[in-house]
């Protein structure tokens, strides 16, 4: 049954390291040069496409699962021995930092740029400030695909191991 818990656990962790990155990564080559081209008027442009609003039921359910499995493999790892378990300690630290940066970093921006619902939006913001927003965010999701890349990996490395 132990065995069978752990496959589980990594494999979780692995299915919902590669969803968030495969999902980032298409957001980041597809979506974002186009709506970052030429803020104010390309995130206008975006928003008012079917698909903007959909995006943020679909991250709910990513992001809750990868919190919920990181959180108990960080758990594991720190009570079944860190030595035998690293690579499980490694995803699990990523996915809780991949949580700090999502709601320290891009939940604020998104709702200020008005990619999420529940904000203010981009109409109460200057233009300046859009494009400001648009490249900070960009900035920070390359960091983020880095940390979903070692998540993933390191999923990957303690699937095998389990």
């Amino acid at each position: 049954m132990h065995e069978f818990l752990s496959v589980a656990l990594t494999g979780l962790l692995a299915v919902y390291f590669a969803t968030a990155w495969g999902a980032h990564l298409i957001w980041a080559t597809v979506f974002f040069p186009p709506t970052a081209a030429d803020p104010p008027k390309s995130l206008f442009a975006w928003l008012a496409t079917p698909y903007a609003m959909r995006l943020p039921r679909f991250w709910m359910s990513v992001v809750t699962g990868l919190y919920t499995v990181a959180l108990i493999a960080a758990i594991v790892a720190a009570v079944t021995g860190l030595e035998t378990r690293i690579a499980l300690a490694i995803a699990g630290i990523c996915g809780l930092l991949h949580s700090a940066m999502v709601f320290g970093i891009f939940v604020p921006t998104n709702l200020k740029l008005g990619l999420d619902p529940g904000g203010s939006g981009p109409s109460s913001l200057d233009a300046q400030t859009i494009v400001g927003l648009m490249r900070r965010w960009g900035r920070w999701n390359v960091v983020r695909l880095c940390v979903e890349a070692t998540g993933l990996i390191a999923a990957l490395f303690a699937f095998r191991a389990a």
